[in-house]
């Protein structure tokens, strides 16, 4: 059988009100999401966008879906390995509203960011060995590696040159 074929025989049943509920639930019990990401799912099981609303405002008002505390749950998980833009760029992306956003990120400090930064380049600390040669031109290589990581990983500028100077000094000096 074709993949095509195999998908549309797998092709999810399309809800009724009564089973939305249903439905919702077991996601929940899955893993927590947004009202975005919930509405989202409701939708492509062909559930009426009035329908999902009446869910996902039912599940709001039971307060089994929080953005506001998924966002910090969220953060306060993935602190460790991504900086404050990226992991803002990732809750706008789940469909989190700025504000909530705003509070969620608002314990992330650019002290804890140049900690958190530090903290990443010291376990990648492998991949900038070249930061130690004599060879300058190798070496800003591997600065700017460093950086380019940080970058990726939502650090702000400031806090990446910072961290960078930082371990990629103590690499040198070691």
């Amino acid at each position: 059988m074709s993949r095509p074929l195999i998908r549309a025989m797998r092709a999810p049943t399309p809800l009724d009100p009564e089973r939305a509920w249903d439905y919702a639930l077991l996601l929940l019990g899955r893993r927590s999401c947004t009202a975005a990401e919930m509405r989202v799912r409701l939708e492509r099981r062909s559930l009426p966008e009035a329908d999902a609303d009446r869910v996902v405002a039912r599940l709001q008002e039971l307060d089994l879906l929080n953005d506001r505390a998924f966002a910090r749950a969220y953060v306060r998980s993935r602190t460790a390995g991504r900086g404050r833009l990226g992991l803002a760029r990732e809750l706008r992306r789940k469909g989190v509203a700025e504000d909530v956003v705003d509070d969620a990120l608002a314990d992330a400090t650019d002290e804890a960011q140049g900690r958190a930064a530090a903290e990443l380049i010291r376990k990648q600390a492998w991949r900038f060995r070249d930061a130690a040669l004599d060879n300058a031109e190798r070496a800003a290589a591997a600065r700017a590696r460093a950086f380019a990581l940080l970058a990726r990983r939502g650090f702000p500028s400031d806090a990446a040159r910072h961290a960078v100077e930082q371990v990629l000094g103590e690499i040198d000096a070691a």
